[in-house]
């Protein structure tokens, strides 16, 4: 640098010290700092917001399309099975006992049982029928009675059985078709007193057929016995002559 220049600067430089001098004494009609239209203070802008980067929307679910329900699966149809035919009893035939000159229609179930020797004019006949025991007997109806041969059946029925007492309870009349008839009805009293049965003794004459019967009905069940003689009596027909 030349002497020139150094001159220069020393000089520019006693000029600004003198003049912050007077400014410090207050000197001269220069401005007030205070004065001085203060600037604003500098403010820092915020930093700009990044905008958010914009949502993608999410795209629209679509509804599954409704499922059509199954349509209802028809039952299968059973097949009818005809019924198995069961086999039908073959019925018994009514038993009727017209061997002899006369017609005893018996129900089904009864058992015959004709003593050997039997005869039109005279025999006897057992049956066993639902429950209760019959003796059917005839003989010539000449000098014979209704009374002598119930009383004679019942004699013979007491002699068989010596370990009942046989003790008649009963006597009353009936008829077979147009014929008169008699019955009497008895019951058993065994050895302790107890009864163990009873029955019914009746007789009749056929008088076409010159023929007088005897029927005995036995059981354990006097209803059942009475039931049984009403209904041999109802079956019963004399021969025609």
């Amino acid at each position: 640098m030349t002497s020139l220049n150094k001159m220069k600067a020393l000089a520019v430089f006693a000029t600004a010290v003198a003049l912050l001098a007077l400014t410090a004494c207050g000197g001269g009609s220069g401005v007030s700092v205070d004065d001085a239209p203060s600037s604003p203070a500098l403010t820092v802008a915020p930093e700009p917001t990044v905008a958010p980067e914009p949502t993608v929307a999410p795209e629209p679910t679509v509804a599954p399309e409704p499922t059509s329900a199954p349509e209802p699966t028809a039952a299968p149809t059973a097949t009818p099975v005809p019924p198995t035919a069961v086999p039908t009893a073959t019925p018994e035939p009514p038993v009727v006992l017209d061997e002899f000159g006369f017609s005893l229609g018996l129900d089904r179930g009864a058992y015959v049982n004709n003593l050997p020797g039997n005869t039109d004019a005279r025999g006897m006949v057992q049956l066993e029928y639902s429950g209760v025991n019959v003796i059917l007997s005839w003989v010539p109806g000449s000098g014979v009675t209704n009374e002598g041969l119930v009383s004679g059946m019942f004699e013979m029925l007491r002699d068989s059985q010596p370990d009942l007492t046989l003790d008649t309870v009963s006597e009353s009349t009936f008829n077979v078709g147009l014929e008169s008839g008699l019955v009497i009805g008895f019951k058993s009293v065994d050895g302790s007193g107890d009864v163990a049965g009873g029955g019914l003794v009746g007789a009749w004459n056929c008088l076409d057929a010159e023929t007088s019967f005897t029927i005995t009905v036995t059981g354990q069940d006097a209803s059942l016995v009475q039931l049984r003689f009403n209904r041999l009596i109802n079956n019963f027909e004399c021969a025609q002559s």
